[in-house]
């Protein structure tokens, strides 16, 4: 659906290779179901040890801290529950089971039997020592999912912006401009 690049909460993601992004938070696919349907930002195919990796990601421009209940909670399952949303969302389509002449062809045609998923939540210009209790609880709260999709334990991954760049995920400014 897009090869330019995909802006939110003030990171610049992609551009991605033809087919392998699909911005479901703005596609007309979402918007068809949206009315009370959070959903991430968008799906990305990776090829990671011979096995196609669909990532879903959501980025955000901060986090509250593990320590301060409830606006924590709140955020984690609003997280948990745009991942899981654009998690079966997309499948849906990939089963036809929406009509969607916008889902690229990669994404079509994969394998779901063998495709694997990583829920990717990236956090603009967060310490890297506060990302491992936020893994932690999103973790906790995708764990059923994650059972009963039988996914990997791996499945769930939580950036800061540095981290983005050094999965591919975002160019660095200089690489954009040249």
């Amino acid at each position: 659906m897009t090869t330019e690049p995909i802006n939110e909460s003030g990171m610049t993601f992609g551009p991605y290779p033809d087919g392998m992004c699909f911005y479901i938070e703005k596609s007309s696919l979402y918007s068809k179901v949206k009315q009370g349907i959070q959903i991430a930002e968008f799906l990305l195919l990776k090829h990671q040890k011979g096995k196609t990796v669909i990532w879903i990601v959501e980025a955000k421009s901060s986090s509250p801290r593990p320590e301060t209940k409830p606006n924590f909670d709140t955020f984690i399952s609003e997280i948990r529950e745009k991942m899981v949303n654009a998690f079966s969302l997309s499948w849906a389509a990939i089963l036809r089971r929406h009509t969607s002449e916008e889902l690229p062809k990669p994404f079509n045609t994969l394998d779901l039997k063998v495709s694997d998923i990583r829920f990717v939540l990236i956090i603009k210009n967060h310490n890297e020592t506060w990302l491992p209790p936020i893994q932690e609880a999103l973790k906790k709260v995708l764990n059923s999912t994650i059972k009963t999709w039988s996914l990997s334990p791996l499945s769930v991954l939580v950036l800061n912006e540095n981290d983005a760049i050094k999965h591919g995920l975002i160019l660095l400014q200089s690489e954009m401009n040249s």
